[in-house]
């Protein structure tokens, strides 16, 4: 006979309680200790007296420098391509085709580069003996794809079948290697910089990683007057094999200093591979994540589509191409200060403040001084503020990652490769949108926004205001947060 649950005893009723309560108990303790075990499991190695000193130490810093050295060639050299947009749309093979199709050669090699890692860290952190290994290869696959690339004719098979107007098919040889080869194999080599960085640096994370990532300045700074200079010497295709050579010998060097702090242990039947996702992703949940990859998103929306087309502009303003160079310099110039500044604020002060101080300062440089650029010292203080700034932005990755991650750090180096998945989408999409703002119809100077690029403009100030928004919602909400604690 049924028994309706209104007429259960007090005790039976009290009894199914006690078990729900007990059961949930019992899961939390589960979620809380498998949590407590991989941030153990993390620790104790970490903590091994035998392995050399984190945060200081000569090896800690030969690995810096090594990966100082990998961040100015890679994505120093990323930070060159205006040179060669200007250049490829200017001198034949590749003049008949527009901007907006070459781009498209720096912005898969970018794009690739910072979609990849994540990926990639979840392939090394389980298979970590591969990672140095695939170092050296993908390092022979970039050096093989600007060699390639040098031979570039601007012909397709049976091109006499095609459209003389398709001019996209006559880059399909530098997209495919100089974009996609380049950025899939130089992606692969970057990824253990990332993986490595939280074994050896804990208290000084913050600076370690500004001095890293302020390479890329340095190299933003001397490739595109190198660059040029080769390009007008030698042409495009010496100077991709020139630089193909460079990049190899002095890569290879710099990879004798990249090593991981805890040796790499084959997996036993005791302790068996990383899973490809950590047992707990809870973390992942964490509002800081979905705060600062939103940030992130507007942010190098804005950035990435003034790094492609100020040199454009400043074409604009001066028909010499020294100007349009230099501009690209002074662009990444300041952003190895930035970095270090950034990097060790974050160390002593919360992150947010250095968000907030890249959105005012971008947006104040990108609403007044580009907005009423008239001149090239006009343009050449934007490109100081705006590209140190904003070149910048990322040097808070590693303190926001261990916010998410705290002590595990395969949590960490996720969150890392989530904040660089959604910044290489925008560093595709950007310039995409500021192309079609840019109007290229009106090429007059005037009192705001001169040679069709006030919608340009009012894009990127804008984005830099909504990365300000997003400084301030991640502020208010770890005051929330430690006022809760």
């Amino acid at each position: 006979m049924d028994i309706p649950l209104e007429e259960l005893a007090p005790s039976t009723k009290k009894s199914s309680a006690q078990q729900v309560h007990r059961r949930d108990k019992s899961e939390f303790a589960l979620h809380a200790a498998t949590k407590t075990i991989e941030s153990i499991e993390e620790t104790t190695v970490a903590e091994d007296p035998s392995l050399p000193p984190v945060d200081s130490g000569s090896k800690a810093w030969i690995f810096c420098v090594s990966a100082c050295t990998f961040e100015t060639l890679i994505w120093g050299w990323n930070n060159t391509y205006g040179i060669f947009q200007d250049y490829y749309t200017s001198n034949p093979p590749f003049n008949r085709s527009s901007s907006a199709a070459v781009s498209t050669i720096g912005t898969a090699s970018l794009g690739i580069q910072y979609i990849e890692i994540i990926v990639v860290i979840s392939v090394f952190q389980r298979y970590p003996e591969y990672a140095k290994p695939a170092m050296y290869v993908s390092l022979f696959v970039c050096v093989v794809s600007l060699l390639l690339s040098s031979f570039a004719t601007g012909q397709f098979l049976n091109s006499n079948r095609l459209n003389r107007s398709d001019h996209f098919y006559k880059l399909w040889q530098l997209v495919a290697l100089q974009g996609v080869m380049f950025g899939l194999a130089a992606g692969v080599i970057y990824t253990p910089v990332v993986l490595w960085l939280s074994e050896w640096f804990v208290e000084r994370r913050g600076l370690a990683g500004g001095l890293i990532f302020g390479g890329a300045g340095i190299g933003g700074l001397i490739l595109p007057l190198v660059m040029g200079y080769l390009l007008d010497t030698v042409g495009f295709r010496w100077t991709l094999r020139i630089w193909a050579v460079v990049l190899g010998a002095c890569c290879a060097i710099a990879l004798k200093g990249l090593n991981p702090r805890i040796p790499i242990r084959r997996p036993t039947m005791d302790i068996p591979r990383q899973p490809w996702l950590p047992r707990d992703i809870s973390s992942l949940k964490n509002p800081v994540l979905f705060f600062v990859t939103g940030t992130t998103i507007v942010q190098a929306l804005g950035f990435f589509s003034v790094s492609l087309f100020i040199p454009t502009f400043t074409s604009s303003l001066s028909s010499a191409t020294l100007p349009s160079r230099i501009v690209l310099a002074l662009f990444n110039a300041t952003s190895p200060l930035f970095y270090i500044i950034f990097g060790r604020m974050c160390d002593l002060y919360p992150y947010p403040y250095v968000i907030l101080a890249c959105g005012i300062g971008s947006a104040l440089s990108a609403f007044v001084l580009w907005g009423f650029a008239s001149s090239l010292s006009w343009v050449f203080a934007f490109s100081t503020i705006f590209g140190g700034l904003g070149g910048a932005f990322p040097s808070f990755w590693p303190a926001a990652a261990s916010e998410i991650g705290g002590s595990r750090n395969q949590i960490t180096n996720l969150a890392f490769g989530c904040f660089t998945v959604v910044r290489g989408i925008s560093a595709i999409v950007g310039p995409i949108i500021a192309a079609s703002l840019h109007d290229t119809s009106s090429q007059a100077k005037s009192v705001y926004g001169g040679f069709g690029f006030r919608k340009v403009e009012i894009f990127v100030g804008s984005m830099a205001v909504a990365t300000s928004f997003g400084g301030l919602i991640l502020l208010f909400y770890s005051q929330a947060k430690r006022k809760i604690q």
